[in-house]
């Protein structure tokens, strides 16, 4: 079949699309043409093989594509590039590796392994971002808020792993970083060894003041080195005119030492010295060295100095020039003659008690 009788074919198949009636035999035309002759713009609904063009090969066995109204049905799409927007509406599965420059989705869920080179970025408006792990009971969060990270959970690191700030160590399992000088503890454990540089307060009852060195237990305002407080009675130990160690009452309260909780000592606020308790038996008071009463100076030749009359097993001794002319006094007192001399007498003893009493001489001195 020569070429002009298939154009004159073609022309004839042309008129009969267009519904006009061929001039020509077109059924016995087509039928003298040699089998895959045409190329596929001759062809309705026909199949072509080994199909190729400028733009397409086809070198399919079988059907790999179907075209309908709804969609366009695929086996297996290899593409190296899609340059449009591209919508799916179902599931998609990835076996190979995705390489994608910008990653958008609304929920994200995956068990995936992480390698990459570069970290995550979130850009724009960042409050709020990060982590969350909803489910069960409320969702955990690890996210950018309000200008810092903010956790809802507990952060459990690995034993001997520390956390640190600017690359030192501030705190691991068992020990505050020494860059840590500050703090606002308000409950620990036992401690020891404990240094504190400054002034101190526990329980709003021990202070330390360190601009003064005193410490105060129940007073806030200490008067010595060391001052107790309670019931409004300050006692206090420390020095006085930085000579001599002091200890005492602060004001003008009394002051008793105990033994057994039994007051031993009374010493009452206007300085009066009471030895012994008139609750208890009689205590013994023993002094091992020498003892001076009212003596600036005492006498290095006596155990005992006196400057004043005694009292001894209840009867008054005393010095005077004379016996006495006034005053109560009692049988068996005695008083010894201040100015002695010859021809005079060592004292006076009171024979009858009253005021002054009844007194005789005793003890005539000198042989006259």
């Amino acid at each position: 079949m020569n070429s002009n009788n298939i154009d004159q074919a073609l022309a004839a198949l042309g008129d009969a699309l267009k519904g006009q009636k061929p001039d020509i035999d077109v059924l016995k035309i087509v039928s003298q043409i040699p089998d895959r002759s045409l190329t596929g713009n001759h062809i309705n609904g026909g199949k072509i093989l080994n199909f190729s063009s400028a733009g397409i090969s086809d070198t399919a066995t079988s059907t790999k594509l179907k075209v309908t109204d709804n969609a366009i049905t695929i086996d297996n799409l290899n593409v190296s590039t899609i340059v449009s927007q591209v919508n799916f509406s179902n599931d998609i599965t990835v076996e190979g590796k995705a390489k994608i420059k910008t990653l958008e989705v609304e929920n994200f869920s995956a068990d995936i392994n992480i390698t990459q080179n570069n970290p995550i970025k979130y850009k724009g408006e960042i409050e709020g971002k990060g982590f969350l792990w909803s489910g069960r009971d409320y969702t955990k969060q690890l996210v950018y808020k309000d200008e810092k990270i903010f956790s809802s959970e507990n952060f459990d690191i690995a034993d001997e792993k520390h956390f640190s700030i600017n690359d030192v160590k501030v705190l691991d399992q068992h020990t505050l970083g020494e860059s840590v000088v500050k703090s606002s503890l308000r409950e620990v454990g036992r401690l020891k060894g404990l240094v504190v540089d400054g002034s101190a307060i526990i329980n709003n009852y021990f202070v330390f003041d360190s601009g003064s060195d005193r410490l105060g237990i129940g007073t806030e305002e200490p008067n010595s080195a060391l001052s107790v407080a309670e019931d409004d009675i300050e006692v206090v130990i420390g020095t006085r005119d930085a000579t001599r160690g002091a200890m005492g009452t602060f004001a003008a309260n009394d002051l008793d030492i105990l033994t057994d909780n039994v007051a031993r000592i009374k010493i009452s606020s206007n300085g009066d010295i009471m030895l012994g308790n008139r609750g208890t038996s009689p205590v013994q008071v023993s002094v091992h060295g020498k003892m001076a009463i009212k003596v600036n100076t005492p006498d290095p030749d006596v155990d005992l100095h006196v400057n004043g009359a005694i009292k001894f097993n209840g009867k008054l001794q005393k010095y005077e020039h004379d016996k006495p002319n006034s005053g109560e006094h009692n049988k068996g007192d005695i008083i010894w003659n201040s100015e002695p001399k010859i021809g005079n007498y060592v004292g006076w003893i009171c024979v009858k008690s009253g005021n002054p009493g009844s007194w005789e001489p005793f003890g005539k001195i000198g042989n006259a």
